[in-house]
């Protein structure tokens, strides 16, 4: 048995990590060491433990043989190995380490058996280069060595991650809307990290979107008279992810849902409309009008379906100086990686981005502590028409209902989220609702 199991050190770091996503007391019940990627005796051990406590998370620890002042963030706990004590820390926090975990992309580099590095092209790193440990994320970890970003996946699932599939095939393509994928890191049954371009000069798509917004407010004119009206970007972002959509048809598996699997749609739809009303009292007050949007799906119209990103939103996109890179394709965290990797329509992309224009827009007023405001309903409309615009979406009354579900669908999520989460912005998916029906 490992000495983890039963060690309350371990347990309680977990419960203060924001990527650890269990609820109550965190009990331990196994953990699976893999083989040293350095030798402990010689003064600095680190490995990676895959560590059961609800899931399976990945904790890549560094073992020294004396404390670190400067490695406190990290410390863990002693630990005892054959008969040796040792001072345990997430090897995240130790930079040594670090190099040590990343060895494996190193030219020539030999690694234990039971992990494997993968690399694609000419991707290598300097052995003992340099690395920033980013402190921004919630459910993984990321590094930026150079011109390279690591994300190490904390939260496993066993299969092949969606991000570093989809990400391979584009990049293979030679899709110019991602950041390429440079390897990847995997034991077993579970993808444990990804290597991709960093783009250093890029500016985050939310934050992008929400400073266009206060412009707006601040000069007090119409969207399209502001400066830096954000329409233009929009188009692009629009063209952007409809290049992506052909670029994962091609790549990807496609294919098409008849009568009956436009009906599973209409039901899971109705699923997830029947939980929300359940837990959440607002949401009945739309729940028949949903209904009836759901039910206006025309079953006898096919729907193509493919390959989508899944959780699509301005977080996910990056603006550079050559154009919107789109990011992130793990879909949506809280499914199965088997439910992330199924085909569905491209318009729940196209309806995620839409909802998250929105909420830029109007978190900005959330933020003053108002809950409407037509500088925000302005600049959505606008932004709305010139995303749509750019993506070539077509307008037809088959296409509209579909995407006018797809979109209540998300609303209907997002106020259950805020909710539990966000209570003070609950008004911002409340709003859409009562435009949407």
């Amino acid at each position: 048995m490992s000495q983890w199991i039963a060690h309350p050190e371990l347990a309680a770091y977990l419960s203060s990590q924001r990527w650890f996503g269990e609820s109550g007391a965190v009990e331990i019940t196994a953990v699976r060491e893999l083989e040293w990627l350095s030798d402990p005796t010689g003064g600095l051990g680190v490995r990676v433990e895959l560590v059961v406590a609800g899931s399976t998370y990945s904790v890549p620890l560094s073992y020294r043989l004396a404390p670190r002042e400067d490695l406190a963030r990290g410390l863990i706990g002693p630990a005892l190995l054959d008969g040796q004590s040792y001072f345990v820390y997430d090897a995240m926090h130790d930079p040594e380490a670090r190099s040590i975990l990343l060895g494996g992309f190193v030219d020539g580099a030999v690694t234990p058996d039971d992990i494997e590095y993968s690399r694609i092209g000419d991707f290598a790193l300097e052995r003992d280069a340099d690395s920033v440990l980013m402190s921004a994320e919630q459910s993984n970890t990321s590094l930026i060595v150079g011109d390279t970003m690591i994300k190490f996946f904390r939260k496993l699932m066993a299969g092949h991650n969606p991000d570093i599939e989809v990400q391979a095939a584009l990049t293979l393509l030679g899709s110019e809307q991602i950041s390429p994928l440079q390897g990847s890191i995997r034991s077993g049954e579970f993808d444990l990290a990804m290597a991709g371009v960093f783009q250093r000069s890029a500016s985050d798509g939310w934050d992008a979107a929400r400073a266009s917004v206060r412009v707006l407010q601040a000069e007090d004119v119409r969207a399209r008279e502001a400066v830096g009206d954000f329409a233009t970007e929009c188009e692009g972002l629009g063209w952007s992810l409809a290049r992506v959509h052909e670029q994962m048809r091609e790549a990807l598996p496609t294919g098409t849902w008849g009568p009956d699997e436009v009906a599973a749609l209409v039901r899971r739809l109705n699923a997830r409309l029947d939980s929300a009303v359940a837990t959440q009292e607002a949401v009945g007050a739309f729940a028949e009008r949903a209904r009836a949007a759901y039910a206006a799906i025309d079953p006898a119209e096919p729907i193509p379906v493919q390959r989508v990103h899944g959780d699509f939103h301005l977080g996910q996109t990056l603006r550079t100086t050559s154009g919107w890179k789109i990011i992130d394709f793990e879909g949506e965290p809280s499914q199965a990686l088997a439910e992330r990797s199924h085909l569905d329509a491209v318009v729940r992309d196209v309806a995620g981005m839409l909802r998250s224009l929105d909420y830029a827009a109007h978190s900005v007023a959330a933020a003053r502590g108002e809950h409407a405001d037509e500088h925000a309903d302005d600049w959505v409309r606008r932004n709305r028409i010139a995303f749509l615009r750019g993506y070539g979406y077509e307008h037809s009354e088959s296409a509209a209902a579909l995407l006018h579900a797809y979109e209540i669908d998300k609303a209907v999520y997002e106020v259950v989220y805020e909710m539990n989460y966000r209570p003070d912005w609950v008004q911002i998916p409340l709003h859409a609702l009562h435009r949407l029906l």
